[in-house]
Order: C-alpha cells, then sequence, then structure tokens
C-alpha cells in the first residue's frame, strides 16, 4: 500500500537576475508504507529541496504528491494543517542532531510529544525512557547534549523522531558526522526501530555504502531521480561517495 508518491514533481525558485532555477526536474517516485529506499546525490544535486518536499516543509512547483491518498496540495494553504500531519506522521533525523542545549537527553526526547494529547501527552516521561532504552540510551537519561559522543547524540535524535510512532521516517545524512563503525551501528538500529514500527524508511546521503542498506536505491543527479543498482557502484568503486 502506497504511503508517499511523487508525480512528475518538478521545484524551480526565480533568480535575482529573474532567470529561473530548475532544481528538480520530474521526480517520480513511490514509497510503500514498511518500505526503505535511499536516495544518493553529491552536494547541490537538489536532495535538500527533495527532503523539504518529501517532509511537507515546501510545495512543488508542478506535479502531484499525494501522502496517504490525499493530495498534500490540499495541507499547502494551511500551515497548522501541515504542522499537524509532520508532527503525527513524519520524523525527521539530521545529520546535525538539532539536540536542544540546556535540556537533557529524556527532556529532548519528550518535545515533540508536548503537543500530542490524551495518552501520549500524560505518559510522555515513560516513552521517551523506553525509546532510549530501545536505542541503547537507558543508563544515559539525564545526560546533557554535550556529555554525549556523537553516536550517542545521533541515537537520541533518532529516539525523538521516532518517539511519535511516524509513518515515515526522513533521515538526512544520518551518520555523516559519524566513524563508518559507528554510523553503521546507527543504521542498523534505524532499520530495526522502522521495520519493528512499520514505518516507512528515506534515507537521503551521499554515500553509497550507506545507501546499499536499503531495500530500494536511486541516484539524485541534477535534479534528476533514477533507480541504480547499488552493488554494481559498490563493486566498481566501492569507497567512492556519489
Amino acid at each position: 500500500m502506497s504511503l508517499l508518491r511523487l508525480d512528475e514533481v518538478t521545484r524551480s525558485v526565480r533568480l535575482p537576475d529573474d532567470e529561473t532555477l530548475e532544481i528538480l526536474k520530474g521526480v517520480t517516485l513511490d514509497v510503500e508504507i514498511g518500505d526503505h529506499v535511499s536516495i544518493v546525490g553529491r552536494s547541490g544535486s537538489g536532495k535538500s529541496t527533495l527532503l523539504n518536499l518529501l517532509g511537507l516543509l515546501d510545495a512543488p512547483t508542478s506535479g502531484s504528491i499525494w501522502f496517504d491518498d490525499r493530495l498534500t496540495s490540499e495541507l499547502s494553504g494551511n500551515a497548522r494543517d501541515r504542522a499537524r500531519a509532520r508532527g503525527a506522521d513524519i520524523g525527521f533525523i539530521f545529520q546535525q542532531f538539532n539536540l536542544l542545549g540546556g535540556r537533557t537527553a529524556l527532556e529532548n526526547v519528550m518535545t515533540p510529544m508536548l503537543y500530542a494529547s490524551g495518552r501520549q501527552f500524560w505518559r510522555r516521561r515513560q516513552f521517551a525512557t523506553e525509546m532510549l532504552e530501545r536505542v541503547g540510551l537507558g543508563g544515559r537519561l539525564n545526560s546533557m547534549p554535550e556529555k554525549l559522543s556523537g553516536g550517542e547524540q545521533q541515537r537520541v535524535a533518532i529516539a525523538r523522531a521516532l518517539i511519535r510512532r511516524p509513518r515515515l521516517i526522513l533521515a538526512d545524512e544520518p551518520t555523516g558526522a559519524l566513524d563508518i563503525e559507528t554510523g553503521a551501528s546507527i543504521m542498523a538500529i534505524l532499520d530495526d526501530v522502522a521495520e519493528v514500527s512499520g514505518a516507512a524508511l528515506i534515507t537521503i546521503t551521499h554515500d553509497v555504502n550507506v545507501a546499499a542498506l536499503a531495500r530500494r536505491h536511486y541516484r539524485l543527479d541534477r535534479g534528476v531521480l533514477a533507480p541504480i543498482d547499488v552493488s554494481r557502484v559498490l563493486s566498481a568503486a566501492p569507497e567512492v561517495g556519489l
């Protein structure tokens, strides 16, 4: 069953000299519930722009985006509806973690629950504790971000992204600031938690080794998205990002 679908999506911006810069060109993508898709691309290929569209942070110039069989253009005129959809259904994991300074790991993970209601709101501390335990940080609940290693901070970010059990997880360069061993561990945790919760996972990265961990693989090049055989890319240049 399709959770997210992009149909011939484009994104362009008007430059100061009145010329038009085409960032995304006719992007088509279908992501099913429980799917794991990777999108690789060099800097400047349009990855950030695509991430903003996938996360309902921006609207396409043309084409259609469907989330849960609903056109996202129906939400484009209502910022509150878009924010509600993102908060309930989409979890973001950022390369730079974006943890809140001056708040413990537990408080960081609890933050998204402040916008919940009912049982989720009143049991937010319990849910946050359980999620941190799930990513191996049960002993660091009261640690401040600056006291955590890079890998630990990323695990807090993952726990925060998953706390409301989103149906779609967007991971932007999730291992970009980590060493190879820690990065592999982070991806294993992320994939495992996503699979258990039944969420769709989209990993956006420049690293073909990270991309290979997904079930389906795409390359974004000069705004054009196309499927790739990542095993062939790895065998040709195993240590080179795309």
